[in-house]
């Protein structure tokens, strides 16, 4: 009975081009509206932050910062100081919001309490904004965010492989990524094929894609933000860790609404190691 290749193995035997021309593997595009350099200097600036040569998580707006210079798209956050701050920043997205305590070295959030939902009214927003500086200090940093419904979460993240770099991670997103563990991988840098093939290799592909007659989710904005996270983590070899999630897909487009990033130092590689992939 003949044995069945692994699928990288497969993977990496397609010819580059199929018989017309076309490419299989796909390209890698060239994003040439990112801001590396912006980047860069961010990423430098905060690798060896005073008191931690290890360096550590970023601040949430320092995030925001690093995804807006690869375009890759987050959900407005605006901190605030008191109850009235968050009931006037609410008032300026005109709609329901979320209010998140910014908590370091937080990671779930909601389990721990640190997010208030589908806040609507000043009253909701006021008691919302006791409830967060009661459980974690009166210091504590408050976040104002829209409150984004519909479509189907979903998670992107960065994970750095020991040997051979950056692993770009796509899978089922929100309180059931850790649940179900529907993910798949690539390396970094991703093609145009990869990301399209991590989209569709889930076992909930279906939720994207229009399953039992339910409007699509914009996969070519998906796409769009898989490449540009994978340029990002090619580009920054600093980026330990990076999450987005959830990750909202719908059919208007897509828009993470929580982000994590979390910078070392570069370690040395053998820089032939990152051409076998």
């Amino acid at each position: 009975m003949p044995t069945r290749r692994p699928r990288r193995t497969r993977w990496l035997g397609r010819p580059p081009t199929a018989p017309d021309g076309r490419g299989l593997r796909g390209h890698v595009p060239q994003l040439g509206d990112v801001r590396e350099g912006d980047a860069r200097a961010l990423a430098l600036a905060r690798t060896f932050p005073r008191g931690s040569p290890d360096g550590g998580w970023l601040p949430p707006d320092r995030v925001a910062e690093l995804l807006g210079s690869y375009g890759i798209p987050l959900a407005s956050l605006t901190p605030v100081t008191s109850a009235d701050g968050a009931v006037r920043a609410a008032a300026e997205l005109a709609g329901p919001v979320v209010l998140k305590a910014d908590v370091p070295g937080l990671v779930h959030k909601t389990d721990a309490g640190a997010v208030q939902l589908d806040l609507r009214t000043e009253a909701d927003i006021r008691r919302a904004y006791r409830q967060l500086t009661a459980k974690f200090g009166p210091h504590a940093r408050v976040l104002v965010q829209p409150m984004i419904t519909g479509g189907t979460e979903v998670i992107i993240g960065v994970a750095q492989e020991p040997v051979f770099g950056p692993l770009v991670v796509f899978g089922l997103g929100g309180v059931a990524t850790d649940v179900l563990a529907d993910r798949a991988a690539r390396l970094a840098p991703l093609t145009d094929t990869d990301a399209d093939e991590l989209i569709r290799s889930i076992r909930s592909a279906p939720l994207l894609l229009g399953y039992r007659g339910a409007q699509p989710a914009d996969v070519a904005a998906l796409r769009q933000t898989l490449l540009r996270v994978s340029r990002l983590a090619d580009d920054l070899p600093e980026i330990a860790e990076l999450d987005l999630n959830p990750v909202i897909a719908r059919p208007d487009g897509v828009s993470a609404v929580d982000a994590r990033i979390r910078l070392t130092p570069v370690q040395p590689q053998d820089p032939f190691l990152r051409r076998l992939h």
